[in-house]
């Protein structure tokens, strides 16, 4: 079975903190080779890199990204996450863009299994179901 990754659970890696159960999540994906997110999230990550300061983050961020195979945002998944956003202001259940496009980035491969600690939003768009690694034994 293929996973979509959000943000959020590399970010409970690259956290000095971090969730144990993310970590063993992605070491399993790696070992697979069943994983995929979206370019967002290497957006998304390298904003928390930038601002800590620290000389390895974009390496570490980047080294980390490299478990999985990234998506590219085309014209389709354009198209689509805006479909997404425009849905949920019209039912006033509004997210995150970026959300929205990590959502039609795993469903145009056809993955409706997205795996976050942000279960809230992504269980409002229809035909992505939000799990926590946790839930799938991690």
């Amino acid at each position: 079975m293929k996973f979509f990754i959000d943000t959020s659970i590399f970010v409970d890696v690259l956290r000095t903190e971090f969730k144990p159960s993310s970590k063993r999540f992605l070491e399993s994906i790696e070992k697979e080779n069943k994983g995929f997110s979206s370019v967002i999230t290497t957006a998304e990550l390298s904003v928390g890199a930038y601002r800590s300061n620290r000389e390895d983050s974009i390496r570490r961020t980047l080294d980390l990204l490299s478990i999985v195979d990234l998506v590219d945002v085309n014209e389709v998944i354009a198209l689509e996450s805006g479909k997404i956003f425009a849905d949920l202001m019209d039912k006033g259940k509004i997210i995150e863009l970026n959300d929205c496009i990590i959502a039609a980035s795993s469903l145009s491969l056809g993955i409706k299994r997205i795996i976050t600690r942000n279960i809230e939003h992504f269980h409002r768009i229809k035909g992505v179901e939000a799990i926590e690694p946790e839930e799938l034994g991690f």
